[in-house]
Parts: C-alpha cells; sequence; structure tokens
C-alpha cells in the first residue's frame, strides 16, 4: 500500500475532456476521449494495465473490458513508459460500447509495473443529436471521419505541434474529410495530379445551419502545396484551414469550415447565412494533401472542443442499394448520397 500511495502522488491521470459525450453509433455508444498521464517523479514508469468497469446509478457492475499483460493486449498502446517528469496522451481504448447500457460511470483502473494502480472515474454524458444540412450535394465519400483510427481523433495533446500552439483541447474530435466520387467510388480521374482532375474541385460549399460569420481566410490561398507561415499559424491557428469560414450557429456550437478554392470564399466577419446557403467552393488550401472539404462542429470560435455532427436528408450506399442514413450519423468510409439543397433551416437546440 505505500508503493501505491506513493504513485499516487507522483502520476496524474487527466481526462480530456473533462466532461465526455456519449454519441449514439451505429449500434453502440461511443465515448470519446483521451488520458493525458504525467509521471511527476523521479523513477521511470511502465503502464501495464488499464481496466475499464462501467458502472450503473446505484454503483452496480454493468460490464467490463480491459487491457493486460497477459495476452499482451496492452501492447495495443504505442505509449506506455513514461520517463521521469513526462507525459503521454493515451486514447480511450474503449471507445465503442454496448448500445444498451447504462453508463453513469466508467471506473479506470490503471495498472503500473504491474503492482500499482491509479484509479479514476470519468462521467460522460449523453448527446442528443442535432440534425443539420450537408455541406456538399452528389455522391460523397467519408475520406476520414472521427473513428478510433481517424487522424481527427487521434490530436496528441503531448506532440510538438500542438505543445508549441499551445493547444489543449482537439476541436477536431469529431472532424469530417469530404470528397466527392463517381458511381465507382473513384475521387478524380487521371492521375489526380492536378486538382482539376479530382470530381470535388470547384464544387459548392453549403452553410450546415443557419449562423453568423465571426472569422474567415482570406479567400485568397493557393490550391498548392502547403507551406506554412509559422509565424501567421501561431497568431491564428485557423490558419492552417486555408481559405476558411467559422460560423456561430448562436447555440453554443460553431461550424468550420475549411481548404476551400482560393477566391471562393466571399464572406466577412458579421456577414449572416441561412443554411444550405453557398459559402464556398471545395479546394485544397491551407494543410490539404489533396482537395476535399474539411467540416467540424465546436464548442465556440476557435481552438474549442470538438462536437458531433449530424445529417439530415442522407442515404448510404451498401453495396446493393440506398438506404436512409439513420440519425445522419456518418463513418469514415461511407458513401453517401444527398438530397437537394432546399432543405429545413431549423434544428433542436443544444443540449
Amino acid at each position: 500500500m505505500i508503493a501505491a500511495a506513493l504513485l499516487l502522488a507522483t502520476l496524474s491521470v487527466k481526462v480530456l475532456p473533462e466532461a465526455p459525450l456519449i454519441e449514439q453509433g451505429r449500434g453502440a455508444q461511443i465515448v470519446n476521449f483521451d488520458f493525458l498521464i504525467e509521471n511527476t517523479g523521479d523513477a521511470k514508469v511502465e503502464l501495464t494495465g488499464i481496466e475499464m468497469s462501467a458502472l450503473n446509478r446505484d454503483g452496480a457492475l454493468v460490464f467490463q473490458r480491459r487491457l493486460q499483460d497477459n495476452g499482451s493486449s496492452i501492447m495495443t498502446l504505442p505509449s506506455r513508459t513514461l520517463e521521469p517528469h513526462a507525459k503521454i496522451d493515451v486514447f480511450n481504448p474503449f471507445a465503442s460500447l454496448p448500445d444498451d447500457v447504462e453508463l453513469t460511470t466508467l471506473h479506470y483502473d490503471f495498472t503500473i509495473d504491474d503492482a500499482k494502480h491509479v484509479f479514476v472515474d470519468v462521467h460522460p454524458r449523453a448527446y442528443r443529436a442535432k440534425l443539420m444540412t450537408f455541406p456538399l450535394r452528389g455522391r460523397v465519400f467519408v475520406h476520414d471521419g472521427h473513428d478510433f483510427l481517424s487522424h481527427h481523433r487521434r490530436l496528441d495533446m503531448t506532440g510538438r505541434m500542438t505543445t508549441a500552439l499551445g493547444i489543449s483541447t482537439n476541436m477536431s474530435r469529431y472532424a469530417y474529410d469530404f470528397v466527392l466520387v463517381d458511381e465507382r467510388g473513384a475521387m478524380h480521374k487521371g492521375d489526380g495530379e492536378k486538382n482539376e482532375d479530382w470530381f470535388c474541385f470547384g464544387t459548392p460549399v453549403y452553410a450546415p445551419a443557419d449562423g453568423v460569420v465571426v472569422s474567415a481566410g482570406s479567400g485568397d490561398v493557393a490550391d498548392s502545396n502547403y507551406h506554412p507561415d509559422m509565424d501567421a499559424v501561431l497568431k491564428n491557428v485557423l490558419m492552417i484551414g486555408g481559405n476558411y469560414v467559422v460560423i456561430d450557429h448562436e447555440n453554443g456550437e460553431f461550424s468550420f469550415l475549411a481548404h476551400m478554392k482560393q477566391g471562393s470564399v466571399k464572406l466577412k466577419k458579421g456577414d449572416r447565412v441561412k443554411a444550405g446557403q453557398q459559402i464556398g467552393q471545395v479546394g485544397r488550401s491551407g494543410d490539404a494533401i489533396f482537395p476535399h472539404l474539411h467540416y467540424q462542429l465546436q464548442s465556440d470560435s476557435y481552438l474549442g472542443e470538438g462536437l458531433p455532427s449530424y445529417f439530415r436528408g442522407l442515404q448510404r450506399f451498401n453495396g446493393a442499394k440506398l438506404v436512409p442514413v439513420v440519425n445522419g450519423q456518418l463513418d469514415t468510409g461511407d458513401i453517401v448520397v444527398t438530397s437537394s439543397p432546399a432543405l429545413p433551416a431549423s434544428r433542436p437546440a443544444a443540449p
């Protein structure tokens, strides 16, 4: 017990964000958050196990998941060793949970050096879907969503970029990268070397909901290989998005649409937009390796935590036919077909 008590004094575990959301996935509840683990002591330690126990309102066990040395499942975590006075970012390894169980408390038991334990309780809250207007029209491939392996999901809070920019939230936690495709699923013609080869390049981008523009890129960032001006990025991280628009939906939610075509963004701060209104065109500006639209919903106009976003009027291609997208929820790799841009502008209030 002395060793465990000593460890508790030299190891801290922080939940990011502090109040994670329960997102309704396809047949699962998704709980998307990270653990920032810091070794404040003078000795190197190793994370050798994680056990998660879901508890109901009475504190009774509902079910359990674990990573451990036995069977080497702990090796699925790439970072397990903490040098003295170092930090690691551990992405919640049990993000997808059964959709029919109560998730009042998630009790985590971190095993260190096979013997010592640190305990953390997480209290996620249910998140009610808000159906928005989809920002593109046509046949769309979800190139990247916010699933467990997505690059949007995996923003390392201990990384060089996040540390240099002072980022402590994942504003892209629930972000998407959208690309138009043909009926065969191809994203471009030929070799795709030219921006114009991509079917989405230059196509309209629509506002996902009513709101007021709070920030917009210059609209003059070239659609070419990205060479960041780090001084400018340090002053405004959103510059990574090239030609971008941030819309305040006036309910605690802000849309960030990025990488739009040079010269296509005509909006300025203070402009009011309606759902389905064209706000630009798909491009390849900023930190974009190919033409696409980056879309995310977040809790403020700059570096606020990411929020789940859902869309009305979509059908998903399942290989044989198109089927309605239930609750508007999308995953990486989905192919969806959108309906007319003339969609209702109203949407439920934020919880």
